[in-house]
């Protein structure tokens, strides 16, 4: 995978961003890509459940995310599957899940198998390691609150180059108590 030069800095981003919020990228998905209101997460959901309640506080109300639970790694193909079936048109890699998770080969996997059968739905993460997965953006504390973008990817070029996030906002600390998107979580067998 091509690693991603930093095309631009994040600027003015209030000092309550924690490492797991999800505000900048969250804003940046919702904003660069207008009409996406569907989101899918792979995760071990039990040890996972705050960073998936961290994204949902970071998008708008009227979003939805569908997360697949997933503990095996030989559940991961059936996982993004589930998510194709469910037309999800985002996916959200977490930066600690202990098997899908942002550097993972269980996430580059699903990844590109999202890829493979519907490339529309992009994939995001909050560090560096989530371009090598095939991510197409990347923007979070690890990036140095700078977007990354995967140069691999033609389907982002054009379209967040002159992208800048501002100062943080109504929902970019994942301690503010907002609302926040609907979750919803599906099991696959153990």
């Amino acid at each position: 995978m091509i690693r991603a030069p930093i095309l631009l800095a994040a600027t003015a981003l209030a000092a309550t961003l924690a490492a797991g919020d999800f505000g900048p990228v969250a804003k940046l998905a919702t904003e660069a890509f207008p009409g996406r209101t569907h989101f899918g997460v792979v995760c071990d959901y039990s040890r996972s459940s705050e960073d998936v309640q961290n994204l949902a506080r970071a998008l708008p109300d009227w979003a939805t995310v569908t997360v697949v639970d997933t503990r095996l790694p030989s559940h991961v193909a059936a996982a993004g599957a589930k998510l194709v079936l469910r037309d999800v048109q985002m996916l959200a890699l977490l930066p600690n899940d202990p098997l899908v998770r942002d550097g993972s080969p269980y996430a580059t996997q699903l990844v590109g198998l999202l890829h493979t059968f519907n490339s529309s739905i992009l994939a995001f993460g909050t560090t560096p390691e989530a371009l090598k997965n095939g991510c197409a953006f990347a923007l979070g504390e690890k990036t140095g609150w700078a977007l990354m973008v995967n140069q691999g990817d033609s389907r982002v070029r054009g379209v967040l180059e002159n992208y800048t996030i501002g100062p943080s906002s109504e929902k970019t600390s994942s301690l503010s108590g907002q609302s926040s998107a609907t979750v919803r979580v599906i099991s696959l067998g153990r």
